[in-house]
């Protein structure tokens, strides 16, 4: 890259401006100076540290505002000392100019004014102020929603002139309070209220150049909204969403304000609550604190002990007693309960946990208590060193290296598979099953059951505090939601609806179909689905379901004969049009399908799944540009979509775009599995049992896991690595 009145040199840098030594700034990644960031900008070299208006500029006239970023993840994204250490690992082993990768989202100032190269002299007066006001109010387009810090940044300014031409520098209040309009213009757009804006960051991969392996995605926080019914750009959500709500809208709400820029007395809040619980107790923010507990505790996430089969001498006694609360049982000492408990996630838009699983740390905590207080059984407790009971149900990732070791430390440069991710999908449930025996001398119990958020896992604090594995912890455990149940050792009458308050018999049996839907037992869901029909007859979203499970277990007739019921009670219905068009397209009756699909196509154009079918079925009817429309369509959506790269390469072949298909080959080997990854998922399982055994769709947590254990052993003991078939049913 020649920046103005610096020609390149020979060395494959360019002079950094306003460096007082003669550093070089290091380009390896070629003539793009902010890779393997995919931020850019709108001017040519690099910013002078001066032209970026701070923060407290911003504040003395937008105090409100000010304080609340001042306490968010935002402001604190690079200062804070866990991204610190995890940086400068990336840094020390790899290079800094890597850490452009990161800091393209963590800490713009600094890869936008050329700091980022090996002992660079460029000052550094943002570091404190980590995502800065004037990074995302001088953002004037997203390239794509790639993440990675896909934006585009222009010069910095505050104002504009009558022109509408940016003006460098930081006004006078005098100046702006003249010209409000001129103000506006600058730092304010429409596309800051999209979620496609937060999608920049929010989205990430490790591309080949940071790993020398392959492009491996990250976190995609923004396809797990805009794949679900709060953006309402698909029909596939099993709970419909009345309006769509974007980032911002849980995000940024309004609230009440002296600040100069309220309406009416309210601003967007620039707190931006989510889940981070680190950077308020870390900087002891104690408002910031509050604001994100009570969030998290909001209605976000739902427990109910929903049922339960009893085993007496080796046999079952009357199948699953469901719902809990409305149907009588009877429990004796000595029985073995299975105990079925479903979480939902009820009101958050993307996944629990979003983004760094591998070391933000969730999980299911479940306890059997009897009537004095002994604990009976305990999965999800926490040891005397502060670790979560490592056969809990957790709500996490673990990756792997090349060596097949656990990285506990997110230095995701390493990964090369992932041995375990588990999570609840917006709308989604997930039915956890726990075994015990009830103790002859038992009059009764209590079932207790709760989700539970901390960050982080105590691996990656006490490597990045140096703390002592006996240290208390620095950040709180947050109950996200929970609930109980008494049971008597004895006869139980039904005692009317039990957990949680609000939930109708109808709305239990589904989450517990759509749950068993993920544990790939479809039996079970589909008599689930039919509880949901026989309750309630016109509900009309339970045929559909029905149909899901029936198509999900390769029943393609029985699959379409209820969706035709759905579909008469509502025949405008796209998530069953859908399924109806898959249904058809298994069958191989592809004009069929390709009739039903085109309609939900047009109604929701931004519906990944139709168009990767429709792209599909027109390439088998060798309708090769009406395939790589629909190819396309997918990737305006999403850039690394595999499927869509797996299959225009041929379609455009077909078409004689020799060039393109080759490109689109390459996409498709860079974005695809690596199948070879699997067996260092499998020497992983066979050194950790307690994960091989979460990763079990059937999973039943017992005392000691010795079911499970040799379940585990049978499925390590093949030939070949296990794979899972995951049918795209959502």
């Amino acid at each position: 890259m020649d920046l103005p009145g610096s020609p390149v040199d020979g060395g494959g840098g360019v002079p950094v401006p306003d460096s007082k030594l003669p550093v070089r700034y290091e380009l390896p990644f070629g003539d793009n100076p902010y890779l393997p960031s995919e931020a850019r900008s709108e001017f040519s070299g690099f910013l002078q540290p001066s032209e970026i208006p701070t923060a407290a500029y911003c504040g003395h006239c937008h105090s409100d505002v000010h304080a609340q970023w001042r306490q968010s993840g935002h402001a604190n994204s690079f200062r804070a000392p866990w991204y610190v250490k995890n940086v400068g690992e990336l840094g020390e082993t790899r290079g800094v100019p890597y850490t452009r990768h990161c800091e393209g989202c963590h800490n713009p100032a600094a890869l936008f004014t050329g700091a980022l190269t090996t002992k660079s002299s460029v000052a550094r007066p943002n570091d404190e102020d980590g995502v800065t006001c004037m990074v995302c109010h001088s953002i004037k387009q997203v390239t794509s929603t790639k993440g990675i810090g896909s934006y585009v940044l222009g010069r910095p300014a505050v104002m504009v002139d009558a022109a509408g031409k940016p003006v460098s520098g930081m006004p006078s209040d005098v100046e702006i309070l003249t010209h409000l309009d001129r103000h506006k213009a600058a730092v304010m757009q429409p596309l800051y209220k999209t979620s496609e804006f937060c999608a920049a960051c929010h989205k990430a991969a490790i591309p080949q150049m940071v790993n020398d392996y392959k492009w491996l995605r990250t976190f995609s926080t923004y396809d797990e909204w805009q794949q679900s019914s709060w953006s309402k750009e698909t029909p596939l959500s099993f709970y419909k969403k009345p309006e769509a709500v974007g980032c911002q809208g849980c995000h940024m709400v309004r609230e009440a304000s002296s600040d100069v820029a309220a309406k009416a007395g309210m601003t967007a809040s620039h707190r931006w609550v989510g889940a981070n619980t680190a950077v308020p107790a870390q900087y002891g923010f104690d408002e910031q604190a509050k604001r994100v507990v009570e969030f998290l505790k909001k209605d976000q996430m739902e427990v109910d002990i929903f049922g339960l089969t009893v085993e007496r001498g080796g046999k079952t006694t009357a199948g699953l007693v469901a719902p809990l609360g409305s149907k009588a049982f009877t429990v004796l000492p000595g029985d073995w309960v299975r105990v079925d408990v479903v979480v939902r996630n009820k009101g958050i838009g993307h996944t629990l946990i979003p983004e760094l699983r591998d070391f933000y740390e969730s999980w299911l905590d479940f306890e059997v208590k009897d009537d004095g207080g002994r604990t009976i059984y305990r999965s999800g407790g926490l040891d005397s060193l502060h670790k979560v009971d490592p056969k809990a149900r957790s709500y996490g990732l673990r990756i792997v290296s090349s060596d097949g070791k656990s990285i506990d430390h997110h230095e995701v440069w390493k990964t090369r598979t992932k041995a375990y991710d588990a999570t609840v999908l917006p709308g989604k449930s997930d039915v956890v099953r726990y075994r015990f025996q009830i103790p002859l001398e038992s009059k009764g119990m209590t079932v207790s059951a709760a989700v539970r958020y901390r960050r982080f896992r105590r691996e990656f604090t006490d490597w990045v505090f140096g703390d002592k594995p006996e240290a208390s912890d620095r950040f709180p455990t947050v109950t996200l939601a929970s609930g109980s149940l008494h049971i008597d050792a004895g006869v139980n009458e039904a005692k009317g609806e039990v957990l949680p308050a609000g939930l109708t018999e109808v709305l239990r049996w589904n989450n517990y179909g759509i749950g068993m839907l993920d544990r790939l037992q479809f039996a079970e869901a589909v008599e689930a689905f039919h509880q949901v029909l026989k309750l309630d007859p016109k509900y009309q979203p339970g045929y559909v379901n029905v149909a899901v499970g029936e198509y999900s277990r390769g029943r393609y007739d029985e699959a379409l004969r209820w969706l035709d019921r759905g579909l008469q009670m509502d025949p405008a219905d796209a998530r069953a049009m859908y399924f109806k068009g898959l249904c058809l397209r298994w069958q191989t009756h592809f004009d069929e399908a390709i009739a039903v699909l085109e309609p939900v196509a047009k109604q929701y154009p931004r519906f990944r799944q139709v168009h990767q079918e429709l792209g599909y079925v027109y390439m088998v009817r060798r309708r090769f540009p009406e395939a790589k429309a629909e190819y396309e369509a997918v990737l305006k959506i999403d850039p690394d979509d595999p499927v869509a790269h797996r299959w225009l390469g041929p379609v455009l072949a077909a078409l004689g775009d020799a060039k393109g298909a080759a490109a689109e080959s390459k996409m498709a080997a860079a974005t695809g599995n690596d199948t070879s990854a699997g067996w260092l998922a499998q020497r992983f399982w066979r050194e950790h049992l307690d994960i091989a055994s979460e990763a079990m769709p059937g999973h039943t947590h017992s005392p000691g896991n010795e079911r499970d254990d040799a379940d585990v052993h049978k499925v390590l003991n093949l030939q070949n690595p296990p794979s899972y078939i995951w049918v795209d049913h959502y």
